[in-house]
């Protein structure tokens, strides 16, 4: 079975998309598939709307809003596939995408698949500003990871559910791609990458807070630097 995660804060009206947008592309799917929907103590109708969409969701709700990394480490635990998709509520990253995760993933040479924006170049519609935090954070975590990866911080991903589970999860923000990213690189896992284009939202706004969200990954790049410390030391003493 295919998990599909979806943290929501405040989704409401692109939540009334799926039937139209999302549900067709899971039933072409030759796997079964569930969507978590993960309720961040939204103040709009998100927990009505997404109730009443039936089949395949799956609705589970923090009492007041968390932040996306806790919505995703709830859709983590919730899980009952083998693997797993996270995505954005307001499909910035469209449900297309899903199977050609699945694709590249069955060729049998990765452990995990990411959507890539700048792969894929970015849409004439995405800020500018947007597209240069992308570089920088890439550029940085690159350096620190050892390896070419151009989707650091980017929510479109396929994993396997038991290697998101050997992971001690901590953030709480939108760096939690990151980390996530970071741990499994650091178990061994492969990690492969297909273009992605990313879009501008239809409904509602972005709960992006860039001052709170670069102290968070200025916090996982120390955490990151200590790692990588320790594997030159360890790899020093062999």
């Amino acid at each position: 079975m295919l998990s599909l995660i979806v943290p929501a804060f405040n989704e409401a009206d692109n939540l009334r998309r799926y039937p139209g947008e999302l549900f067709p592309v899971l039933a072409g799917l030759d796997v079964p598939s569930e969507v978590i929907v993960v309720d961040d103590g939204s103040t709009d109708a998100t927990p009505t709307v997404a109730a009443s969409l039936g089949a395949p969701v799956r609705v589970v709700a923090h009492p007041r809003n968390l932040g996306l990394g806790a919505a995703v480490r709830t859709g983590i635990a919730e899980a009952r596939g083998d693997l797993l998709v996270t995505i954005d509520a307001d499909l910035t990253f469209a449900p297309t995408l899903i199977p050609k995760l699945l694709e590249r993933f069955r060729k049998g040479d990765v452990d995990v698949v990411a959507g890539s924006p700048k792969l894929a170049g970015y849409a004439s519609d995405v800020p500018r500003y947007r597209i240069i935090v992308s570089h920088a954070s890439t550029l940085v975590y690159s350096s620190l990871l050892g390896m070419k990866v151009t989707a650091v911080t980017p929510i479109l991903r396929l994993y396997r559910v038991a290697d998101l589970r050997e992971l001690t999860l901590e953030s709480v923000g939108f760096d939690i791609n990151a980390e996530i990213l970071f741990g499994l690189i650091r178990k061994g896992r492969r990690v492969a990458e297909i273009p992605a284009p990313l879009t501008q939202r239809l409904h509602g706004e972005s709960h992006l807070d860039y001052p709170r969200e670069v102290r968070r990954h200025l916090r996982l790049v120390r955490k990151m630097v200590s790692w990588r410390l320790g594997l030159s030391g360890r790899s020093a003493s062999i």
